[in-house]
């Protein structure tokens, strides 16, 4: 590996514990940014670009946005998004799709050259844009304890069934070339065709885990108590080892890479889309316990080790240029999302929790910066966007973040008693 390479990870590691720990604790930003803005601002300068642009380095890169993913899935909570109601389902599909619509005609008819002059290529980056970041907002209401009223309530089971559409967004992403692909009318059919074959053949093969996933985890549980004797010459060694020491991470990272391998043999980028449905594998067929055991190992390697290596190219590929040139573009962005997700939370859920609360509720649903990145990304790679667009989409991530946190926290601080009062006089009405 070049030792450009290991120097800039001693670099990027030092600033997450140190600035991105600052900020994730006083600030409830996610060190994430730390890496992007690292990456931006070195790129900038000019440094560590033979480093960035290495085949080492991206091979690393990509390995820590499919282990991102990976852990994505991992925390995904089927049986809540099953269980979601009405409100959560169709405010979650309003609030995605308007703010996606109303993005999009702003990229296609001011900018139709930043997407491909493609109003299909303006929508999907457009909805990735408006995936919900629930982890940063579980936290302030935890704070204010908060999270098991209505009003929490709502908040996660959105952020919830939201992680259905950021699916969806990275399935629309990968096969999107293949649809708007110009030239031989064969191949225009076949590779979309292939595309989705391999997509349903990924959501047969969860279907039917978890289908069987009681069954699978009752057996799998079993083999924790037990030693395995593979020969005479063997014994010794094996016996003097507890299974269930390794067979967890081993049974994790089997299936995740066979997912990786096998979804990717035809079209490299389905290993976006089987990434996160691992973690929904490994979730459903692993026992509970073997899971919980090995998560923050899990997330040590997709968010710690190697997940910073993916946020450097994310800033990598962000143009000065682009952030000098087009600031106004930045400032719209976050315009249209915020004011389009406050608008449409009010008018679902005014009844439900009053305007006030609802506009709060709409204020903390714009935090953003999840796999919405990684479809931005790929946007770009794959040539559907450009560099100036995806500059502007980045930074009005980074520069939404702290607004968002501070006005929402300030805002449930205020309305904390009236919210935590409804709910009581809503649980004694019941009773």
């Amino acid at each position: 590996m070049n030792s450009n390479i290991l120097l800039l990870a001693i670099v990027t590691y030092f600033v997450i514990i140190t600035f991105g720990y600052v900020i994730d604790k006083y600030l409830r930003i996610p060190w994430m940014f730390t890496v992007v803005l690292l990456s931006f601002i070195l790129s900038a300068l000019g440094l560590f670009q033979d480093a960035m642009h290495s085949e080492s380095f991206q091979f690393l890169s990509k390995m820590g946005m499919l282990f991102f993913l990976f852990t994505i899935g991992v925390e995904l909570e089927l049986k809540k998004i099953f269980k979601l109601g009405g409100y959560i389902v169709i405010g979650t599909i309003l609030l995605t799709l308007i703010e996606g619509f109303a993005l999009a005609l702003f990229f296609y008819f001011v900018f139709p050259e930043f997407v491909s002059h493609s109003f299909i290529v303006a929508l999907v980056a457009g909805i990735a844009f408006g995936t919900v970041g629930e982890v940063v907002l579980l936290a302030i209401l935890k704070e204010f304890n908060l999270v098991h009223t209505q009003f929490g309530q709502l908040i996660m089971g959105i952020g919830v069934f939201d992680d259905i559409f950021e699916i969806v967004a990275l399935a629309f992403v990968i096969i999107l070339p293949a649809f708007i692909q110009k030239g031989d009318a064969n191949l225009s059919w076949n590779t979309p065709i292939s595309i989705l074959l391999t997509l349903l053949g990924l959501i047969l093969t969860v279907v039917i885990i978890i289908l069987t996933s009681r069954w699978l985890r009752s057996h799998l549980g079993d083999i924790k108590m037990h030693y395995f004797v593979m020969g005479n010459w063997l014994t010794t060694f094996i016996e003097s080892i507890k299974v269930h020491n390794f067979i967890g991470p081993f049974l994790i990272f089997l299936m995740a890479f066979a997912f990786f391998h096998f979804s990717s043999i035809r079209f490299e980028s389905m290993g976006v889309i089987a990434a996160i449905f691992s973690g929904i594998a490994v979730q459903q067929t692993l026992p509970v316990n073997m899971v919980e055991n090995y998560k923050k190992s899990i997330y040590f390697l997709g968010n710690i080790f190697l997940g910073p290596f993916f946020f450097l190219s994310v800033g990598s590929n962000m143009s000065v240029e682009a952030i000098l040139s087009y600031p106004l573009v930045i400032a719209i962005i976050i315009v249209i999302s915020i004011t389009t997700r406050v608008l449409v939370s009010t008018l679902v859920y005014r009844k439900l929790i009053g305007k006030r609360s609802s506009m709060v509720l709409g204020i903390g649903l714009s935090t953003k910066f999840s796999t919405s990145v990684v479809s931005e990304n790929i946007l770009l790679n794959l040539g559907l966007i450009a560099a100036p667009l995806y500059t502007t989409m980045i930074a009005a991530y980074i520069v939404m973040k702290p607004i968002i946190i501070g006005v929402f926290s300030r805002n449930v601080a205020l309305i904390r008693d009236s919210l935590i009062n409804s709910d009581e006089l809503m649980n004694s009405e019941r009773r």
